[in-house]
C-alpha cells in the first residue's frame, strides 16, 4: 500500500468529499488515455477512477474510513466478486501503483453530508445496479465523437459507472457537480469532475 497517498486522503477526509485517483495499471492507463480528448493539453488524463468519502467508523484512534463507489471488484482472498456500486475501505485505492490523488469538496451542511451518505449507501446495497463496462466505452466513444451531451449509447437503467455514481449522489442533495456542463449523466467522467469549477476545496497529491 502507498502510505503517502493513504495519509493524504486521511488528512483531507470529510464526509461526502469527492476523490479522484490515477493508477498506472494497464487497464487504468487505457481509461486515462481515453480521456485525452477532453483534457486541456490533449494529453492523457491523470484520473481513472472517482469515489465518495463515506463514514469513518471504529474506536477513537483506530477509525477506518469507508468509501462509496461503483467498480468491479475481485477479492481473491475472500473469493468475492462485486460488480457495481459498493462500500469499500479507503485503502483499496491506495495501491503501490497510484500516481495521482485528488480530494474535491463543497461547503456541505451536516444534513447534506448525511443525505449524500444515505443516498450512496442506498445505491450501493441495491442489487439491481451494476458497473457497466460497455457504458465506459460508450463514454470514451462520446468523447471521440463530441457527443458527451447525448445519452450514452450503451446506457441501461441500472448501469452506473464511477463518475456517474458520484454525480447522482450529489444530485440527490440538489447539487450539480459539473456546473453548466451539458454532459449527459451517463457520460460523466473523472476528468470532467476534476475540471469542474463548482468545488470550493481542492487538494492534490502526485507521486514524486
Amino acid at each position: 500500500m502507498n502510505t503517502l497517498a493513504f495519509e493524504f486522503f486521511r488528512q483531507h477526509y470529510a464526509p461526502g468529499r469527492v476523490c479522484l485517483v490515477g493508477l498506472s495499471d494497464p487497464m487504468y492507463q487505457l481509461i486515462r488515455i481515453g480521456q485525452s480528448k477532453i483534457t486541456s493539453d490533449k494529453k492523457r488524463s491523470k484520473w481513472n477512477h472517482t469515489f465518495l468519502m463515506g463514514e469513518r467508523r471504529g474506536a477513537t484512534g483506530k477509525e477506518k474510513i469507508y468509501i462509496l463507489e461503483s467498480d468491479i471488484h475481485f477479492g481473491w482472498k475472500e473469493l468475492q466478486f462485486i460488480n457495481g456500486p459498493q462500500e469499500s475501505p479507503l485503502e483499496k485505492w491506495c495501491k503501490d501503483t497510484i500516481e495521482h490523488a485528488c480530494v474535491l469538496g463543497l461547503d456541505l451542511t451536516p444534513d447534506d453530508q448525511k443525505k449524500l451518505n444515505d443516498r450512496g449507501l442506498e445505491i450501493a446495497y441495491d442489487p439491481r445496479y451494476r458497473y457497466p463496462v460497455g457504458e465506459l466505452f460508450g463514454t470514451l466513444w462520446a468523447m471521440l465523437t463530441g457527443t458527451l451531451h447525448k445519452r450514452n449509447i450503451f446506457d441501461e437503467e441500472y448501469a452506473i459507472q464511477c463518475a456517474t455514481f458520484v454525480r447522482m449522489c450529489y444530485q440527490a442533495v440538489g447539487k450539480e457537480l459539473l456546473g453548466g456542463s451539458s454532459d449527459s449523466l451517463s457520460n460523466t467522467s473523472p476528468e470532467r469532475l476534476h475540471q469542474s469549477d463548482v468545488f470550493t476545496f481542492k487538494q492534490e497529491w502526485h507521486k514524486s
